[in-house]
């Protein structure tokens, strides 16, 4: 087909018409807050914990931000083995971070690789080199690649304990 500048808007039209339904699955995904269990398809995903690091122990790079430890389980409700993909965080922009998959020796660490077997669950980290701030983890199950599920969970900005009441905990 020859692009004219009489054809470049319909062509630029058309592009776009085809680029937007993925885009849009991920702003009109479902949110859902730390610590619920969230079902995507055939997978239940829960964040159990989020906490920034400065460093993290196997990582074979310096970081250039900071390393955001995400513990996670992950059970597989269907009646078959699923592959568990690796997760995304996007922030505020729409901007999206992969996992870290270069890691040696932390035992704790999902790995690349990760199959689940039916009605089982799967507990360990994943790990975000990515500035702080508040960010949604994307967690997908795309086990029928036609019909991929797809939810997001808040992973908020500031994951410290809240200060103490004023006047300490006096009487303990």
């Amino acid at each position: 087909m020859l692009i004219t500048l009489r054809t470049l808007p319909a062509a630029l039209l058309g592009t776009l018409f085809v680029l937007l339904p993925g885009c849009a699955s991920k702003t009109q995904a479902p949110t859902f807050p730390i610590g619920q269990r969230v079902q995507v398809g055939k997978l239940f995903y829960q964040v159990v914990e989020a906490q920034w690091k400065a460093e993290l122990n196997g990582y074979k790079q310096t970081p250039k931000d900071r390393i955001l430890q995400i513990h996670f389980t992950v059970t597989n409700s269907g009646a078959e083995e699923v592959s568990i993909p690796t997760l995304r965080l996007i922030d505020a922009n729409g901007n999206e971070k992969s996992e870290i998959v270069d890691i040696e020796g932390n035992e704790k660490w999902m790995g690349t690789i990760r199959r689940l077997q039916p009605a089982l669950t799967e507990e360990g980290l994943v790990f975000f080199d990515v500035p702080i701030g508040a960010y949604k983890l994307e967690v997908v199950d795309n086990s029928v690649a036609e019909n991929e599920k797809v939810a997001l969970i808040e992973i908020p900005a500031s994951l410290a304990p809240p200060p103490p009441p004023p006047g300490g905990a006096k009487g303990l």
